[in-house]
């Protein structure tokens, strides 16, 4: 089984931090984990921070400057470094507190540490830059739902760095050219409950520019600046992004999240998500005016049968629905019998008035 190495900086993520903690620690082990404190004031983060400490994580707390998070790109590549030179492992994963990898198989979607740590053994003795182009954003306002941004990320095997950028976008090996590409994907919680994303957005922005100046904001293009339209919407605005259109529904996410103690609403691990099995299963959950208007249940088998050019492109099913299939308006389900469309529209009254 690869042993693979995560590094981390983060400031007051009172939503993300634990969650980010079991993630990780549940797939690689704490002794494993290593967070830069970029100055945390919030009580609950600070004791997030030493509970994993505890459990075997390094946290580095000298970093508190705001050119320390601009720096965080130099310091994740010393990190790799030292490890490089002390320890014996086979990857190394940089990371946002936001992005929480899961992989994409025959089936489905997986969270679980075996799917994950199976296709990291499938890229052992790889020197080439590794990457994943898209990931999986969630939808605010419904947990477990998430669409596909081309958000490229990028990580390395052991022995390989040679530049970091301060996004994790453009990394580079120094021992072979290229990229190869992955099954993996980051669920990326970006999207907090309006009130947090501005707070936060605030908190980012703050050492680079006056936060309180619109003239200072509109014209700001430093460290940042994707986090500067936030500050000039209302919570409506916030929501209208997502109210209408169709949206990929995990429960086996939210149910992930549950079964490592997570309990958060934003998880969607308030409760247990179903159907609860299969745990890698799928939907697509069709929303109106910010409602929803039907649920259609994601068959892996079925989708290829349909568009044979994707079985021919040997993607696994959902991971092309999710990237490409779902915005083409590619068919998932061949016309139901009477039968079927009985069993759907009961789907759809259980899983939509949950």
């Amino acid at each position: 089984m690869a042993r693979v190495k995560c590094v981390m900086m983060q400031r007051n993520e009172t939503l993300l931090l634990d969650a980010w903690f079991r993630h990780y620690g549940n797939l690689f082990g704490f002794e494993n984990l290593v967070v830069f404190d970029n100055g945390s004031s919030d009580p609950t983060v600070r004791e997030i921070l030493a509970a994993n400490e505890r459990l075997g994580a390094t946290i580095f707390r000298d970093f508190t400057r705001g050119v320390d998070f601009h720096c965080k790109g130099e310091y994740v590549a010393r990190v790799i470094r030292h490890w490089d030179e002390t320890e014996d492992y086979d990857f190394a994963l940089p990371l946002d507190c936001d992005e929480f990898i899961s992989v994409y198989t025959e089936s489905g979607l997986d969270c679980s540490r075996e799917a994950i740590h199976a296709h990291f053994d499938e890229l052992a003795g790889e020197q080439r830059v590794l990457k994943l182009d898209y990931c999986l954003m969630n939808v605010p306002g419904h947990p477990g739902c998430f669409t596909s941004r081309l958000f490229p990320k990028r990580f390395l095997a052991s022995g390989t760095v040679d530049y970091i950028d301060h996004g994790f976008h453009a990394l580079t090996s120094g021992k072979q050219p290229g990229e190869r590409e992955t099954r993996f994907t980051y669920l990326h919680m970006h999207n907090k409950p309006f009130k947090n994303l501005i707070e936060h957005a605030r908190q980012k922005l703050k050492p680079f520019v006056d936060v309180d100046d619109p003239v200072a904001l509109r014209t700001f293009s430093g460290c940042g600046i994707h986090l500067v339209d936030y500050l000039f919407m209302t919570e409506q605005d916030y929501f209208a992004r997502y109210e209408q259109g169709s949206f990929l529904r995990l429960p086996g996410v939210a149910n992930h999240f549950r079964d490592l103690g997570v309990r958060d609403a934003f998880f969607g691990a308030d409760r247990q998500m179903e159907p609860a099995e299969p745990p890698d299963g799928a939907g697509v959950l069709e929303l109106a005016a910010g409602l929803p208007k039907k649920l259609t249940l994601f068959d892996a088998q079925m989708y290829l049968l349909l568009n044979p050019d994707v079985a021919a492109a040997g993607l696994p099913a959902l991971q092309h629905f999710a990237t490409f299939g779902l915005a083409e308006g590619r068919r998932i389900t061949d016309l139901p019998s009477d039968e079927a469309r009985r069993q759907a529209e009961e789907t759809y009254r259980t899983f939509c008035t949950a």
